[in-house]
């Protein structure tokens, strides 16, 4: 049986159906692949996602606390406030490195992201016998070298019931 990790880069989603106004489901994301994957005899063996927050965002921590109780692995830090007021948020090394634990135990990588930041680790794990699945945002949020790199691409905005505007 083939086995799946999927890890989400939350910032990523968020900031882009955020600015749409639109709404992540993502229970409804965590079902729809697990369904996906079981007529393909496969095994999701974790979901992990990757969230930002600050103290003071109530609602953020709020989204951390969702995800956490559907049964997602939540990896989380701080994130900064620069001199300038604005913030920096990304977590692509925490991505990185829990893929880079994790692949010798998986066949395939689900990664949820648009972020082209993505595109040596895409590249390496892909040499390395491991498909790679990115689900992202649109053609335009999502970044067109880590579509032409993964072995699939999966728009969010198509897949049912998952983004709510």
């Amino acid at each position: 049986m083939k086995r799946v990790g999927v890890f989400i880069d939350v910032q990523n989603i968020q900031e882009v159906f955020e600015k749409q106004g639109a709404e992540v489901r993502y229970d409804r994301l965590k079902s729809y692949l697990l369904n996906r994957y079981k007529m393909k005899d496969a095994e999701i063996i974790k979901f992990v996602a990757f969230i930002p927050y600050r103290k003071e965002d109530d609602r953020r921590l709020k989204l951390v606390d969702a995800i956490s109780l559907m049964g997602y692995r939540v990896l989380g830090k701080m994130a900064k406030e620069r001199p300038d007021g604005s913030i920096k948020a990304n977590m692509d090394l925490e991505i990185t490195l829990e893929i880079l634990s994790m692949m010798d135990n998986l066949d395939e990588i689900v990664l949820v992201t648009g972020d082209s930041d993505f595109l040596p680790l895409i590249n390496f794990v892909s040499r390395k016998g491991i498909r790679v699945l990115i689900i992202g945002p649109g053609r335009g949020p999502t970044a067109i070298e880590i579509i032409r790199a993964a072995d699939e691409f999966e728009n969010l905005d198509e897949i049912e019931g998952i983004v709510l505007k």
